[in-house]
């Protein structure tokens, strides 16, 4: 039998007098749910601190239009009284995880504790302060987890390119390697004289052109490996459209291979050009092979460097390498149209910040940058000196910021965003990180030309010069 006497051992209730507990009893009412029905609904106006006795219940809160489960909060304990004591309307929703038993006090009870009873006040604002904290914690927590798990998708994306690549051109290694091998044992059974086998060395060494990367570059050496591909075929060759692309890509013309032409067999003359064919290929796909590897290297090191792994939470640190470690990391963002331009101030010393922090920093304030243009205009990043201070400057060419909005801009939950592109949480973590964590300033100036946001950092963190 559930007994409103419980709430006597709660520490909110317990520092009440003998008198005040009876006459907390007598005006306070009971209530019971079911599992699954609504105590109290995100957004409405409260009129009763609510005391949990028996069960669990379930908090949820909607962000950018998604329901996001908050915790299970089981009993004992106190909800509402935040929002009551505030005048402000319900920040989530309430319903029975179980079978629940509470009790309530309207707000004139509640206000009569506050005001009679110091020791009751203290524990109140105890608990509100912990739990509002908590809840802050949890929320931004959410968003770090939110930002981190997009920029492991977009990174996941970057990484793909270059091992896809890596592997067509490992599996492209072993036909070319068997086509090295038969077009080198050809080349033995030919008796390839010594002079044109030196030439041919000579050829296989030389290095590839530039490549013209235009749309008219493209289509003037397609033009070319056909006619090369037709001076082969009259030359005896089979399946020349096989063999004339890499020569191509190699520089060669038919005009070259004429002197050697000439001068053999045409059994030793297609044995020499498959040979030099097929090594081409090779030391194509290992070229590739070398790319791949190299970027994937790249991007790792970016994002070890980025998250400062295995490295003291606050140090002093290059400015200019978190920002690079976060445009690489952000590259599938970037290449679509979006150029980037710097103007670093070099002679910058080493700045005291908790790296992975800042970057993240970084990282918001460039995407919501990209995002202002669209994905295409110019992003320009400034860095300088005034006085004791590093500023480093990030600006867009997108539509600006309209100017009833700039006051709000550093809230938490504030965005302009459609639902699921944002839930106003990247520049308030900024905020936080730079003013509470750096004791520096974030500032922005918006026009109809873009936007820019301002980082300020003191070259001498608070923590730094207490040693």
């Amino acid at each position: 039998m559930s007994d409103p006497s419980m709430l006597f051992e709660m520490p909110l209730f317990a520092v009440l007098s003998a008198e005040r507990k009876q006459w907390l009893s007598a005006n306070l009412s009971e209530h019971r749910l079911k599992r699954g029905e609504v105590l109290m609904r995100e957004g409405q106006t409260v009129t009763h601190q609510f005391i949990l006795l028996e069960g669990e219940l379930l908090t949820e809160k909607l962000v950018a239009g998604r329901q996001v489960i908050d915790d299970t909060r089981p009993a004992p304990v106190s909800v509402a009284e935040a929002s009551l004591l505030a005048g402000m309307p319900l920040p989530l929703t309430f319903s029975a995880n179980t079978d629940c038993y509470l009790v309530s006090l309207t707000e004139s009870v509640v206000r009569t504790l506050l005001s009679e009873c110091e020791s009751f006040s203290k524990q109140i604002f105890r608990s509100m302060y912990g739990r509002i904290s908590a809840y802050d914690t949890f929320i931004l927590s959410g968003e770090k987890l939110a930002a981190l798990g997009r920029l492991s998708a977009g990174l996941a994306h970057e990484l793909n390119n270059p091992a896809a690549a890596v592997a067509r051109a490992a599996d492209g290694m072993r036909d070319a390697l068997d086509s090295l091998h038969r077009a080198t044992r050809a080349l033995v059974l030919c008796a390839m004289p010594a002079d044109i086998m030196d030439t041919l060395d000579a050829w296989a060494s030389r290095a590839p052109p530039v490549v013209d990367a235009t749309p008219q570059g493209a289509l003037r050496q397609s033009e070319t490996e056909e006619r090369f591909a037709q001076w082969l075929s009259s030359h005896g060759f089979t399946k020349p459209w096989l063999i004339a692309p890499r020569l191509v890509a190699a520089g060669f013309a038919p005009e070259e291979l004429e002197s050697v032409a000439a001068r053999v067999s045409r059994e030793q003359f297609g044995a020499g050009v498959r040979w030099l064919a097929a090594t081409f290929e090779m030391r194509f796909l290992s070229e590739q092979t070398w790319l791949g590897a190299g970027r994937i290297s790249e991007i790792v090191k970016a994002m070890k460097s980025y998250s400062y792994m295995d490295q003291a939470p606050l140090q002093e640190v290059d400015i200019h390498t978190g920002i690079e470690d976060t445009l690489t990391i952000m590259q599938h963002r970037l290449k679509h149209g979006v150029t980037v331009t710097r103007d670093y101030d070099r002679a910058l010393p080493p700045v005291p910040v908790y790296g992975s922090e800042l970057n993240q920093v970084w990282t918001n304030l460039i995407d919501n940058a990209i995002d202002a243009m669209e994905e295409n205009g110019e992003l320009k990043i400034r860095s300088h000196r005034e006085g004791n201070c590093a500023v480093i400057e990030i600006s867009d060419t997108g539509h600006g910021i309209p100017a009833d909005i700039l006051p709000r801009l550093f809230e938490p939950f504030f965005t302009t965003k459609p639902p699921g592109k944002g839930n106003g949480l990247g520049l308030h973590i900024a905020y936080r990180t730079v003013v509470h964590r750096h004791d520096g300033r974030l500032n922005v100036v918006a026009n109809e030309n873009g936007t820019t946001f301002q980082v300020r950092l003191p070259l001498e963190h608070r923590h730094a010069a207490a040693r």
